[in-house]
């Protein structure tokens, strides 16, 4: 796959992951690694606070503070 964004997140509790993904991806469908490059389901991070999640491509690093883990992909879906 041509990945064009790499990620990591830092959650409230500890946990740090990181992936690589595409624009416009879902959420769902990304692949999470701990530190030790284990893999984390989706599930044990949908709904979690984070400290940071930042996400890098070839346009520069955006960098988000304080929020939480959720799919919006249904609510996209009603509005397209």
């Amino acid at each position: 796959m041509n990945f064009d964004t790499e990620g990591e997140i830092l959650f409230k509790d500890g946990l740090k992951v990181h992936f690589k993904c595409w624009r416009g991806q879902r959420l769902h469908t990304i692949k999470y690694f701990d530190e030790s490059n284990k893999e984390v389901p989706y599930n044990k991070i949908w709904g979690r606070q984070y400290e940071y999640c930042k996400l890098t491509s070839s346009e520069g690093t955006l960098f988000y503070q304080n929020n939480v883990i959720a799919d919006r992909s249904k609510f996209d879906d009603e509005t397209n």
